[in-house]
Formats: structure tokens, sequence, C-alpha cells
């Protein structure tokens, strides 16, 4: 073999590699540019959870809102059983929607409009609610996909109005839980039920939207 073909069988490879390798760059940069942004994104996110006037509170909710209205029509585009199905032992998106459901009739219709008896009876708690039926709540209940998300409409929709017509000094108010069964059991300021409120919707969003990835992938 010549010198000049001993030179190309030695160049090449390695030129071949780095012309393949290439193409790779542009797709990690993309992929750390896209973490940066969601990182940014939910650094936002947070930030106005912890609002303490009431516009700052109704921008909040007004976020809630929007990102849960994107993804109920993402899981809709599944069909109803799917959405009725767990991942990995957690929640379904009924089941999550019920449980939203319950943390506003105790957060809100319990302590900051101090309602004897808050609770619907389709409502959700962890394993830490171990007499629901003490609270008006029924543990057989299955109700589908469209009556929990008018249901869900309706809470919503209370927890806008009471946003929407709080003033400064109502956010200080000391809401004083009735003696009725239920949860909680302690004293907390408006804006203390409101900022429970706020956290459970985003974090349970983002479950529920981790998990919609996992049900769209599973084959029908």
């Amino acid at each position: 073999m010549s010198a000049s073909r001993k030179l190309a069988a030695t160049v090449a490879p390695a030129a071949f590699a780095t012309c393949l390798a290439v193409p790779e760059e542009p797709r990690k940069t993309a992929d750390v540019e896209s973490r940066n942004a969601e990182r940014v994104r939910l650094r936002a996110e947070r930030g106005k959870l912890r609002a303490t006037d009431p516009e700052g509170l109704a921008d909040a909710w007004a976020m809630i809102e929007d990102i849960w209205t994107g993804t109920v029509a993402r899981a809709r585009e599944l069909p109803e059983p799917v959405l009725h199905e767990q991942v990995e032992g957690e929640w379904s998106f009924v089941q999550t929607h019920r449980h939203l459901v319950l943390a506003t009739d105790c957060w809100l219709r319990r302590m900051v409009k101090g309602i004897a008896h808050p609770y619907h009876p389709w409502g959700l708690g962890g394993s830490w609610l171990t007499s629901p039926r003490r609270w008006g709540i029924d543990p057989d209940a299955d109700p589908s996909l469209g009556q929990v998300l008018d249901l869900r409409r309706e809470r919503m929709d209370e927890v806008r109005e009471v946003i929407a017509g709080a003033k400064a000094e109502e956010l200080q108010r000391n809401c004083v839980p009735p003696d009725s069964p239920g949860h909680p059991r302690k004293d907390h300021t408006v804006l203390q039920c409101l900022h429970v409120i706020l956290k459970e919707e985003w974090q349970h969003h983002r479950y529920a939207v981790r998990d919609l990835k996992v049900l769209e992938k599973r084959p029908r």
C-alpha cells in the first residue's frame, strides 16, 4: 500500500466518526435548552403560588385554571377508561380531580366559608382518611369523568369567587374550623388556606401530566 493510501486509511475513520458526531451536538443543546426553559417556567409558577395580595392570588389562580384547562383537553383525547387507570399505584386522572374536590372542601368550604358539612360524597382522601363516612364521603363512589369535571368546575368557580372578592384585610382573617368531623382541626388565616389550595392544585397537576405521558404510550 502506498504512503498516501496508508494515510487515507488512518485519517478516514476519524473523519467519518467526526462527521457522525456533528448532528448530536444540536440535539444535546436543544435538550439542555428545553430543561433550562422548564426550570425557569416552574420557578415562575412557584413564585406565583406565594402571592400575598389579592391581585397576586388572582393571577396565581388564573394560572391554575389555565394549566388545568389544557391538561383536561389533552386527557379527553384518551378513552375514558384509560383516565380511571393508575400509574405505579398513584391516583388515576379521575381520582386526582376527586382529591382536589376534597382539598377545596377542606380548605375553602370548611375553613374559609365555615361550612359545618362541606364535603361532597365523591371527594377522595389518602390513607390518612380512615373514616370517610364520618365526613359524609362515600368510599365506594365511582363517578364518571364528566361528573367529576362538572363538580370540579363548581369548586374551582368557588375558589375564583372567593379570591376575586377578597380584600387585603380579609386575607389575614383567622378561620376557626367547625366542630364537625373534618380537616383541618386548627385555626388558619384565609391566606394560609388559599396557599394550601394553590399548592395542592399545582403539585397534583404536575403528577397528572407526568402520568398522562405514561398513559398516552400504553398500547390500546
